[in-house]
């Protein structure tokens, strides 16, 4: 057998791995199930043979994915601290130019981050997946966490994982341009009037942004009948919203929740496995 027809097979035996390196961000109502939403995803991709890079860019949740995520009580260093701090960080509205090292001026954007380069309090790795923390609000006073969007926006990582982005509940990242280098939005939106408003706002965002309906998407969560999910799905239609799919109301994931307890393989799980396959179909097509 020729060499060229032993590549030939190699290269048919891999598995596809259509979101090597794309940028996934989950946003939506406070109390949606954002946060829940990503640590799903990452222990499918997880189990689907990718590394998984999770982005905790809510600077508002002061416990973070890392309990939900890992069972851990303290999530990492942050990475506002990695990158200077506040006086070499500005929020992206006063100060628009891209994120760059401490000492350099190329924009991170142009040169993507290495791991490697980052040093290990800045992440936890486990089981395929590593997680990083922008930052949070801890002081009186602090100011704005515009310079924590700004490294949420710009933080890319070279390689062929998948990076998740948890962001602050609400629109107000758009405002920010945190979106601006992300190739899916996922709106996770549950049974309520305000939740299903913020997937029509984000949808008429990410269309002004130029994105298109394959890479926009809403996520129907908490749903606790089919009667429920017909109603949902037909209001989000007459908003021009489209929808990836439905985690049904799982009262194990609720009590983690309440517990602060990392999560199982609870039956919300099988849910969302359906939604990453619909996704990782349609991207394909």
């Amino acid at each position: 057998m020729s060499e060229n027809s032993e590549e030939k097979i190699e290269k048919r035996s891999q598995p596809k791995m259509p979101f090597s390196g794309k940028r996934i961000i989950v946003c939506g109502k406070g109390g949606s199930g954002k946060s829940s939403m990503v640590c799903l995803m990452a222990t499918i991709f997880s189990s689907k043979g990718y590394r998984v890079l999770v982005l905790d860019g809510d600077a508002s949740n002061p416990g973070g994915l890392a309990r939900l995520m890992f069972g851990m009580d303290k999530g990492p260093k942050p990475l506002m601290e990695f990158f200077g701090g506040r006086e070499k960080v500005l929020c992206p509205v006063d100060d628009p130019a891209p994120l760059t090292r401490i000492d350099e001026a190329l924009p991170i954007t142009e040169n993507n981050m290495d791991v490697a380069e980052i040093p290990a309090e800045y992440f936890i790795e486990k089981e395929g997946i590593l997680l990083f923390q922008v930052g949070k609000t801890e002081r009186f006073g602090e100011g704005c966490d515009g310079p924590m969007s700004k490294i949420t926006r710009d933080f890319i990582v070279k390689g062929n994982q998948i990076t998740l982005i948890d962001v602050e509940a609400g629109i107000e990242h758009f405002g920010r341009g945190v979106e601006k280098n992300v190739d899916i939005i996922l709106v996770v939106t549950d049974p309520t009037c305000e939740s299903f408003l913020i997937a029509e706002k984000v949808t008429n965002l990410s269309r002004e942004m130029g994105l298109g309906h394959k890479q926009v998407w809403a996520i129907l969560n908490k749903v606790q009948s089919k009667e429920m999910q017909s109603m949902m799905l037909k209001e989000l239609k007459n908003k021009k919203v489209n929808s990836l799919g439905t985690v049904f109301y799982d009262s194990e994931i609720i009590n983690a929740g309440l517990m602060g307890i990392p999560f199982a393989q609870y039956k919300a799980l099988g849910d969302a496995r359906k939604i990453v396959e619909r996704l990782e179909k349609t991207i394909q097509e």
